[in-house]
């Protein structure tokens, strides 16, 4: 532990905190942006006072006043707390990188000096925390530049935890590793173990850590494999229910045909005869048996020819046989070609998916299992209308925070993504209401000015 003067260690600490700010803006929003340094500086002088008297611990101190903030604002912690993550991976790292950087320090000023002994650190421990603060800093523009030229990887890997719902398991294991940082300096401090034997534990440490990640990163590579074969699993499943599904309505339109022509005939003898008492017993007969109709009006994927846009078509026919197999009759009502702007297209899609789900599990718990979905389109405005039965909703405004769900605790966050993805757009809104029970939501695309 070297003892220095206070301007030394406060400019490091303004340093570590600064750096550890801008990386994690840098990940985060993908630029190189100062912003958290420039209008939060009294934040970054504020902890690097408290890193005086805290020393590292400060960096757990500040894990948890984000937790804690988090924890206030949305009222779950683990859930999409990419931030907080990285913020705790960044703190891990820079310790290691300045520790690192002293110790690299270290045997600079005892080569120069040509002093090798213990009291080498004691004599020039200001010369030594310069230097090694100097090359952290170097460290950190090769870690710049490392992170730089990984983006794309660094970038799949957040969609994979995303994707593969680990936020969770990731959160926790990257403040099992802040802690576990912390523990050993903080020991070694205490018991005074020399600069060298902390350098080496540390090193130790930076070792572990390369394993695991490189244990991490298999086993998301093994669990990505694992996971698309089930999705092309369940993908051909729905493709051989998407033909079962043509052929049966291509077997109802063909009985609808030939009924069809047998009731023009019929009513062309009736026109011959002009017998207008039997026509009308005809006609009322015809009306009782309007299922035949209901049934041609109720081939869903037939009437999905009206969506010109394919992704959008799609995802809605994944949605049909999936609450098919949900013992979920989902409606679809459409009566007139409809092409969605694709400008924010993967936007509209995710907002649509998310609403189906959500309108798909609640319709299982109710005894009215019907969802309805209707595309509506007038001049600059196209309007999504999904409907379905809620009883247990009774609160609009709680019903779209995060963490809101009727399915059980921690599962609401679909309704609070979507409110993330349109609070991002300026061409779409979400209208959202609750009447006798039913369950509306409409989202409106407007024409971008």
């Amino acid at each position: 532990m070297l003892l220095v003067d206070t301007w030394i260690a406060f400019l490091q600490n303004i340093l570590i905190v600064g750096l550890i700010l801008i990386f994690q803006t840098y990940i985060i929003e993908a630029s190189f942006n100062v912003k958290p340094v420039g209008v939060n500086c009294i934040r970054v002088f504020l902890w690097a006072s408290v890193y005086l008297v805290l020393s590292d611990f400060t960096l757990l101190l500040m894990s948890f006043s984000q937790i804690f903030w988090r924890k206030r604002r949305y009222k779950l912690v683990t859930k999409n707390a990419e931030d907080i993550s990285i913020f705790m991976l960044l703190s891990s790292l820079e310790v290691m990188v300045f520790s690192v950087g002293t110790y690299i320090g270290q045997l600079i000023i005892r080569v120069v000096t040509g002093n090798f002994s213990q009291q080498t650190i004691t004599l020039y421990a200001n010369e030594i925390a310069i230097t090694g603060t100097i090359m952290g800093l170097i460290i950190n523009v090769g870690l710049f530049w490392v992170i730089r030229a990984n983006r794309a990887k660094i970038n799949s890997v957040k969609s994979k935890i995303k994707q593969l719902s680990l936020d969770t398991e990731i959160f926790w294991f990257l403040f099992g590793l802040l802690f576990s940082l912390e523990f050993i300096i903080t020991m070694s401090d205490l018991q005074g173990i020399t600069a060298s034997i902390q350098a080496a534990l540390i090193m130790i440490f930076s070792i572990l850590l390369s394993i695991s990640y490189w244990q991490i990163s298999l086993f998301l590579k093994t669990y990505t494999i694992r996971q698309e074969a089930i999705s092309q699993f369940e993908r051909n499943q729905q493709l051989q229910d998407y033909l079962v599904n043509i052929e049966q309505q291509y077997t109802e339109l063909r009985r609808f045909k030939h009924d069809y022509q047998n009731i023009l005939l019929s009513l062309e003898s009736f026109a011959e005869k002009g017998d207008q008492q039997q026509f009308k017993a005809y006609y009322q007969e015809l009306l009782a048996q309007r299922p035949i109709q209901s049934e041609i009006q109720g081939a869903v994927i037939a009437q999905l020819d009206y969506l010109k846009n394919d992704p959008i078509r799609g995802l809605v026919i994944q949605k049909f046989l999936a609450a098919k197999q949900a013992d979920v009759t989902l409606k679809f009502e459409m009566t007139e070609p409809i092409e969605l702007p694709t400008a924010n297209l993967l936007t509209v899609i995710r907002v649509i998916g998310i609403l189906l789900d959500n309108a798909i599990e609640q319709a299982v718990q109710e005894t009215d299992k019907l969802v309805s979905c209707a595309f509506l389109q007038s001049e600059g405005l196209i309007e999504i209308t999904i409907e379905n039965m809620a009883s247990q909703v009774k609160d609009i405004q709680a019903f779209s925070e995060l963490g809101y769900s009727t399915k059980g605790a921690g599962r609401g966050t679909g309704l609070a993504n979507v409110q993330d993805l349109i609070a991002k757009q300026t061409n779409l809104f979400l209208e959202t209401q609750i009447e006798n029970r039913k369950l509306r939501q409409t989202l409106m695309i407007t024409e971008e000015i």
